[in-house]
């Protein structure tokens, strides 16, 4: 089993049920019928057992590898070697509530049971962690705890672990492999009923949405109250057992009405229907948080048999610039066999930038451009996970994919990788 589509496509693809964006399907031709399927694997890793770079999944039948007495035990890496690291790094999460000015880093460590990231150095997380035994209140602002062991037989089986026999370095006596851990998302979060997928797109404390119905002339509106900064996800169900929906839409830091839905053509189909919401206030709003002054932007084109390069380099004022572009786009036309087209040259743009749909897409509209540039719309898709909320990270660092709806109707869409950079 490699992966799951959504089954309504967006423009002409079928997204990845997880948002991750690793698998994605796309019509190319309606008669015959192809598609084109595109897959991303996970991240690669270092495994320094074998000094050697994988893409195979890392967190499979793990061993323990150190064990402090009494206090806690390790896991997540390859060797015993304190310095290890997979390859890669990202930040800490130790901040828990800005306004408490005395102690923003909270407790979590003053209870046994917590599982957190184990860190080289300020910053330098990998994929090592740690789950202690006993409570360790100097450990608070010191590691990111991200999960708590919640049943009384999980934490004798941790106690156990951590009071396993070892050597001088830590090393335990015997093997021990970790073969199963199960994770939920507990607290407030447990009570909404959403799946991961959606929870990635609430990643703050997720509140019950107040909506009302209300009549406009002939119309029945679903009226969601005025919360600027904020993400909601949106469920509809006909028996209050059975949901539907999950529809995510957000409100923009400068929005100042509330929003209202048409229900008419939805009541037309489901005469009988109740409406839940659930909203979490957006610390970051990634999207609006970059300017295009003096930026650039360094694409690769990745859909597919597709090749090239486009770089575009913006003017003081954000508004246009200049850009480069050496392209081969593979476009597929009913009857016809697949060909390709190259745009290769240079020349200027103006555009607009909207960030209001989402905290995490950003939306460049081309409204003019001269030479041979092949795409009139660029959607900057930033990181939906809880890593956007640290106050600490650069949100030019979180675009994680570039999308381009093109000036093709035989190619109206295009998948890029690429680099957003400031020009000093």
């Amino acid at each position: 089993y490699i992966g799951g589509v959504e089954g309504f496509a967006l423009p002409n693809y079928h997204a990845d049920i997880t948002g991750e964006d690793r698998i994605r399907l796309q019509q190319v031709s309606f008669n015959p019928s192809k598609y084109r399927i595109t897959l991303k694997y996970p991240r690669p890793w270092l495994d320094s057992s074998e000094l050697m770079v994988k893409k195979a999944p890392m967190y499979r039948a793990i061993r323990v590898n150190r064990v402090e007495t009494g206090i806690r035990f390790f896991s997540g890496s390859m060797t015993n070697d304190p310095l290890e690291h997979p390859g890669y790094q990202f930040q800490d999460e130790l901040v828990r509530d800005l306004s408490n000015l005395n102690n923003p880093f909270g407790f979590p460590f003053n209870v046994a049971g917590v599982l957190a990231m184990d860190s080289l150095a300020p910053n330098r997380n990998g994929s090592r962690f740690f789950i202690t035994s006993v409570a360790v209140p100097s450990f608070n602002g010191q590691y990111t705890a991200f999960g708590k062991v919640s049943t009384i037989p999980g934490l004798n089986v941790v106690r156990s672990i951590a009071n396993t026999p070892s050597d001088i370095n830590g090393t335990p006596d015997e093997e021990m492999v970790i073969l199963d851990i199960k994770f939920r998302r507990g607290g407030i979060t447990a009570n909404a009923f959403m799946e991961g997928y959606h929870q990635g797109f609430l990643p703050g404390e997720i509140e019950t949405l107040p909506l009302s119905i209300e009549q406009n002339e002939n119309a029945l509106e679903l009226v969601i109250p005025l919360r600027p900064k904020s993400q909601n996800a949106l469920y509809s169900t006909s028996d209050l057992r059975s949901y539907l929906g999950g529809t995510i839409e957000a409100q923009s830091p400068e929005q100042t009405s509330v929003e209202r839905i048409d229900l008419t053509d939805f009541f037309g189909f489901a005469p009988k229907t109740f409406f839940r919401g659930f909203s979490t206030a957006m610390p970051t709003w990634p999207s609006r948080e970059i300017t295009l002054k003096k930026a650039r932007l360094l694409l690769n084109t990745t859909s597919g048999t597709d090749r090239g390069k486009l770089n575009m380099t913006f003017n003081e004022g954000g508004t246009g610039g200049s850009y480069s572009i050496d392209m081969n786009i593979e476009q597929n036309v009913v009857g016809e066999d697949p060909r390709v087209v190259r745009s290769v040259g240079a020349g200027t743009f103006a555009a607009t930038y909207d960030f209001s749909r989402s905290p995490y897409l950003g939306v460049l509209e081309i409204t003019s451009f001269t030479g041979p540039l092949n795409a009139e719309q660029f959607s900057l898709h930033f990181d939906s996970s809880r890593f956007t909320n640290n106050p600490q990270v650069n949100p030019a660092t979180l675009i994680r994919r570039f999308d381009a709806r093109t000036t093709r109707a035989q190619l109206p869409f295009l998948s890029y990788s690429g680099v957003f950079q400031k020009i000093h």
